[in-house]
Formats: C-alpha cells, sequence, structure tokens
C-alpha cells in the first residue's frame, strides 16, 4: 500500500501523528512514505538484540536517534549516519533499545558506497547565514544530506530546493510560514517547491535535498 507517495505535494508529519504497527519479536514501524524506485523513510524502533528486518538486497540510509546500533562488530551510538550498500552483507542489530531514522530501498548504481559517520563531538562548519552551522553527512551526484543547527533567533532568506527537501526534527523547533515544527516532526516539500525558514527557539535538523526529483534519483 503507498504512503505520502504523491511527490508534488508537501507532507508533514508531526509527533502526535506518528502510527505505529508491531513486528515480531517486539519491534515496531512507523511508515512515513512509500516511494515507488527510491528510498522509502520509516521510524523503526528496536529491542535490544533485536535485527533490522530487511529485504534482501536492500539499500539503507539510517540516522540513529536513541540507543546503540551494532553492524558487522562496529556500535554505532545515537546520532550516527550510516549508509549501507545492500551487497555489503553486514548484519545490523540493535545492541541496546534503539530509535532509527531509516530510509530503505535502492541507491543509485553509479553511488553505491557504503558509509559510516558518528557525529557527536564533530564541529560543524559556518552556515551561510549567522547562527546556521552545517555537518556534511553525504553527498552523491545532486543528493545532499546533512545535520543544520539553528541558533535561537536564526532566520534564513526565502529560497527554492531543487529536486526538493526532506527534513527531521532531531532537538528544538524548525518553523517556516507553513507552520511550525517540534523535534521529531517529518517534513518533505516537493521539487522547486519554496519556503522561508526559520527557528526561534533554535533546533538540530536532518536534511536531505536533491532527491525527489525523478524515479531514478534516491
Amino acid at each position: 500500500m503507498l504512503l505520502h507517495a504523491d511527490r508534488s505535494q508537501r507532507i508533514v508529519v508531526l509527533p502526535a501523528d506518528r502510527v505505529w504497527r508491531e513486528q515480531e519479536a517486539g519491534a515496531t514501524v512507523c511508515s512515513l512514505e512509500t516511494l515507488p524506485g527510491l528510498l522509502e523513510s520509516s521510524f523503526v524502533r528496536l529491542p535490544a538484540g533485536k535485527p533490522l528486518e530487511t529485504r534482501a538486497g536492500e539499500d539503507l540510509e539510517i540516522f540513529v536517534l536513541d540507543g546503540l546500533l551494532a553492524i558487522g562488530a562496529h556500535i554505532w551510538p545515537a546520532a550516527s549516519y550510516l549508509r549501507i550498500a545492500g551487497d555489503s552483507a553486514l548484519s545490523v542489530f540493535s545492541k541496546q533499545s534503539s530509535l532509527l531514522f531509516l530510509k530503505a530501498g535502492k541507491f543509485p548504481e553509479s553511488d553505491r558506497k557504503s558509509v559510516g559517520l558518528g557525529t557527536v563531538g564533530v564541529q560543524f562548519s559556518p552556515g551561510i547565514v549567522p547562527g546556521l552551522s552545517v555537518l556534511p553527512l553525504y553527498s552523491g551526484g545532486a543528493v545532499n544530506t546533512a545535520l543544520v543547527r539553528w541558533d535561537p533567533g536564526t532566520t534564513f532568506q526565502p529560497h527554492r530546493h531543487f529536486g526538493g527537501e526532506e527534513i527531521l526534527v532531531i532537538s528544538g523547533t524548525f518553523e517556516d510560514e507553513h507552520g511550525s515544527y517540534p523535534a521529531g516532526s517529518w517534513y518533505r516539500a516537493p521539487h522547486m517547491s519554496r519556503h522561508h525558514p526559520f527557528s526561534r527557539e533554535g533546533c538540530l535538523i536532518f536534511v536531505k535535498t536533491g532527491h525527489l526529483l525523478d524515479a531514478s534519483a534516491a
């Protein structure tokens, strides 16, 4: 069943809107979108010792929101960014009860790299307006993924997003002229959408841009 599959629509899922479904052995999933040909997004809760259930050969993009995630012999704590090509044959399971933001599907054939990055204590670079700082996570083709920190009272200029934009609010409250998005909110805006973002209280957001232009970009 498709969910939020019309990429021409602006979609917001607030924390109060989340609908969870149970899987085996105590895992629960909150689906955010199913987009044929693209990475599909969800929140996943895994109890300790539970493997992440995926389809054979499926590529994964993960941001660890809470807990500890084991991938092969490496343990990744909260605030880690992981990109796992499906042919890597790496096992993924929860070392400690975990909450994940997960995108699962297929990477472009020209960009099938596996990446792991812990972000705790890593220095952000100054953004293009005062009060904004950026930590790039991954870039491939027209697609860019980053963490962006907004100091309280920061405002960005009105702009459009070529290839669309996806935002997960990790902490604080992100805002624009369309609404206010507290921690845990998920926001998707279509190709060439325009907004005027700001944050009165400050926030940290996970941002992915450029991946909603056509069905071959992920």
